[in-house]
């Protein structure tokens, strides 16, 4: 059983099993055409609707998915004149890498991780810009490392906003490492809980927006670099 951490699924998982589901589901167009399907029974024009997208655009898509067996044709509604037709996908989808069309694992994370790159560059843009002071800093330290880095602002000003955001390259010792990955283990058991919490007081299950909250962009990385690969260790970025 697959373990998740941006959310709870508790339904039964299809596991992809050919080369051309494996591409669609590494496509963010083709699946944001299926997404309104998965775990739900729709019609092509309700899912369309949910999509953004034309009717004619979905039923294109709607043909693809049923020829590649990621999507059933579940039953029709009846109505006046033509009934429509109902379909449904699995509510849990699993891609194993090796059917996948990228060239490694780092052509995968690359492309599954850039739109958080650019969600990233964007809040922080927005969280410099309400601060009347901000700069690069460049120097090196006492230790004659050097580095580059955004200027923090004062805690009182941190306190203000309860947005952090810190990346840089440290070397720790095997012991800090681990601390650092028991805290880590930690903050996600916290979201995990938070996030069964919204599920069960959402009224909408296919909303994540919740009375009171706010979407934040929350990243946990802790990741050992090679020492012997020069490229990984590189000086300071302008």
């Amino acid at each position: 059983m697959p373990h998740t951490v941006l959310g709870s699924y508790r339904g039964e998982w299809f596991t992809a099993s050919t080369p051309e589901q494996a591409r669609l589901l590494s496509d963010p167009v083709a699946l944001r055409h299926l997404e309104p399907f998965m775990g739900r029974t729709l019609g092509a024009a309700a899912a369309a609707g949910e999509a953004g997208v034309s009717v004619e655009r979905m039923l294109y898509r709607v043909r693809q998915f049923l020829k590649a067996g990621l999507l059933q044709e579940v039953g029709q509604e009846r109505r006046a004149g033509r009934p429509v037709r109902l379909y449904r996908a699995p509510g849990g989808l699993q891609v194993p890498f090796t059917l996948t069309p990228f060239a490694d694992l780092e052509a995968q994370v690359i492309r599954h991780s850039a739109p958080y790159d650019r969600l990233r560059a964007r809040a922080s843009g927005r969280r410099l810009q309400r601060l009347d002071h901000h700069a690069r800093l460049i120097y090196r330290d006492g230790q004659g490392k050097v580095h580059s880095e955004t200027e923090v602002p004062g805690a009182e000003v941190l306190a203000a906003f309860p947005s952090r955001d810190f990346m840089g390259v440290m070397w720790l010792d095997d012991a800090t490492a681990r601390r650092m990955s028991g805290l880590l283990d930690e903050w996600r058991e916290l979201l995990g809980q938070h996030s069964a919490g919204s599920e069960h007081s959402a009224g909408n299950k296919h909303s994540g927006r919740i009375k009171g909250t706010q979407p934040y962009l929350v990243q946990m990385v802790l990741l050992a670099l090679d020492p012997h690969e020069p490229d990984e260790l590189t000086g300071p970025p302008g």
